[in-house]
Formats: structure tokens, sequence, C-alpha cells
């Protein structure tokens, strides 16, 4: 029989055809379930790495850079109210 020349295979189904064949036929361990799981750990622990360090980034940022705004603490008040004795005077000196 002659193939039809209007009809012609895919490259990708006959890369993917030729692909389940050779991992059908191979009586050893199924590599897709060997590298499936790996790869799926390895791109997590990367997003998780870069996660962990976004949130140190961010969060060094926020104690380094602050805003400075003397108004809103003049409405508002001092946030630590000092005790009225944290100043004490020394004691008075006397002459012998």
């Amino acid at each position: 029989m002659a193939a039809c020349p209007e009809v012609l295979p895919l490259p990708e189904a006959v890369v993917g055809s030729v692909l389940l064949l050779v991992l059908s036929s191979n009586p050893g361990p199924n590599i897709v379930a060997i590298v499936a799981p790996t790869v799926t750990l390895g791109v997590l622990a990367i997003v998780l790495g870069v996660l962990g360090w976004l949130f140190f980034v961010v969060k060094k940022k926020r104690q380094t850079e602050g805003t400075y705004r003397p108004s809103a603490e003049e409405s508002s008040g001092p946030r630590s109210v000092a005790a009225p004795d944290a100043l004490k005077l020394p004691k008075e000196e006397r002459l012998i």
C-alpha cells in the first residue's frame, strides 16, 4: 500500500510514539517514575528557596528603611512615655 502524500505524520507525534515505545519496551526501572518526582522536588526546592530569600530581604529592608513622619508622631503622641522620675537630679553637694 502506498502512503497518501497529503497526510504526513507530525514530528511531535512521531517523537512521542518512539519515546513511548522505547519506555514501554524497557524491562528496567521506569525512567519517568524516577525523573518526574526528582524534577518536581527540585523545582519546589528552588521556589521555596527564592521565597525564603525574598522574605528575609523584605524583612531586612523594613528594619533598615523606615519612613520618618514627625507630624504623625506629634498628632498621636510619643510611642513610649518616659517615667517622670527617669531623669533624677544628682544629690546636692554640700561644703564640709
